[in-house]
């Protein structure tokens, strides 16, 4: 019982941006995406160590209008337009890539997580995409059409009720889906192991238990940014060179 409230307060957590009704942005700072400094790689190479990092990026905002109340069939609706519709433009600036080595980097198969690595990182480098880094799907709780609710509600509680078991016919299970977050976190980790930092431009809700699985394996918090639109959560780990 312990476990399953511990679960609810974690869900709850990560998903409040949908519960209060927020449409976080990142307009009001700058995320900066950097290699680690080569003077302190050297510094521990020296001790037989080597720093790895992993940037968890989240898309550019969906171009996508959206009501405040509407019916569970309205909501649905909003949530099938979100997977397919491209991304609003953006300020470039608003994510400066400072990366003197090559790397590839990770999107999902989704179009909003997709365009937004292309805006950024261009020709420049590897982009690769995998739906194993896709948003956790989700389906609106089917509620008579008479009741109106927040957008945001009908998410939160349709969030809510897939996280607990329930409300999957036809998506995948969270069951499931923490097995894919799982093998996301491998990915990432062996794409640190071989390039000293990984990049994943991928989605709020995914970002967040990657990075809570990652931090159970040893990795540390530099910044907490991954659940606003281009902001990036920022982990480091210090391992042994062998």
């Amino acid at each position: 019982m312990i476990k399953l409230f511990l679960q609810i307060v974690f869900i709850l957590h990560i998903s409040s941006p949908w519960l209060l009704g927020q449409e976080l942005s990142s307009d009001s700072s700058v995320t900066i995406i950097k290699d680690i400094d080569p003077g302190l790689q050297a510094q521990l190479k020296e001790k037989g160590q080597r720093m790895l990092q992993i940037y968890l990026i989240r898309h550019a905002k969906p171009d996508l209008e959206k009501k405040f109340l509407c019916s569970s069939v309205q909501a649905q609706n909003y949530i099938i337009n979100y997977n397919k519709v491209p991304i609003k433009d953006f300020d470039s600036a608003l994510v400066r890539i400072n990366l003197h080595k090559s790397h590839q980097i990770y999107c999902s198969s989704l179009p909003r997580s997709q365009e937004t690595a292309l805006k950024l990182f261009g020709d420049s480098y590897c982009i690769i995409s995998d739906s194993v880094f896709r948003e956790f799907e989700l389906k609106i709780i089917n509620v008579t059409s008479l009741v109106n609710l927040p957008l945001d509600l009908w998410k939160g509680l349709s969030r809510v009720s897939w996280f607990m078991g329930f409300n999957h016919e036809g998506i995948e299970s969270y069951k499931k889906a923490k097995k894919r977050a799982a093998l996301a976190v491998k990915n990432l980790e062996n794409l640190a192991n071989q390039e000293e930092t990984a990049i994943l431009v991928g989605h709020g809700m995914i970002n967040a238990v990657i990075a809570k699985e990652l931090k159970k394996r040893g990795w540390r918090f530099v910044q907490k940014k991954g659940h606003v639109n281009l902001g990036a959560t920022l982990m480091q780990k210090l391992v042994v060179v062998e």
